[in-house]
């Protein structure tokens, strides 16, 4: 999701999430019928505002072969915190490209790897 891979594009999104839902809380101030009636899409913007400010698992590939994950809010900070780990490594360089927060499934997919 292009919300979180720079810090800058998270801060927008962050800041334009917060006005939509202080838009919709000032739209059904005064009618309790439109309150009810955005109420859904209120929750659902905070929960998405919740996701996006919070720390991801972002799994990752080396040039050669292998894996791992970093824990971090963007995909530049992931990239960032592999860098550091991993940077004076002659055999686990990371592949930028390869970056991707972590599902289930690809997590449980690479780790099957190892069975």
């Amino acid at each position: 999701m292009k919300q979180f891979e720079t810090k800058s594009a998270l801060r927008l999104n962050v800041t334009r999430l917060k006005n939509q839902i202080k838009a919709l809380k000032i739209s059904g101030k005064a009618d309790p019928v439109i309150k009810s009636t955005l109420a859904p899409i209120v929750l659902e913007k905070s929960s998405l505002l919740e996701y996006i400010s919070s720390n991801k698992t972002w799994n990752f590939n080396f040039q050669v072969s292998g894996w791992n994950s970093v824990v971090a809010k963007t995909r530049e900070e992931a990239i960032k915190l592999a860098k550091k780990e991993y940077g004076k490594s002659k055999n686990l360089q990371v592949m930028e490209s390869s970056f991707r927060v972590a599902t289930d499934a690809d997590t449980q997919a690479l780790l099957s790897l190892f069975y």
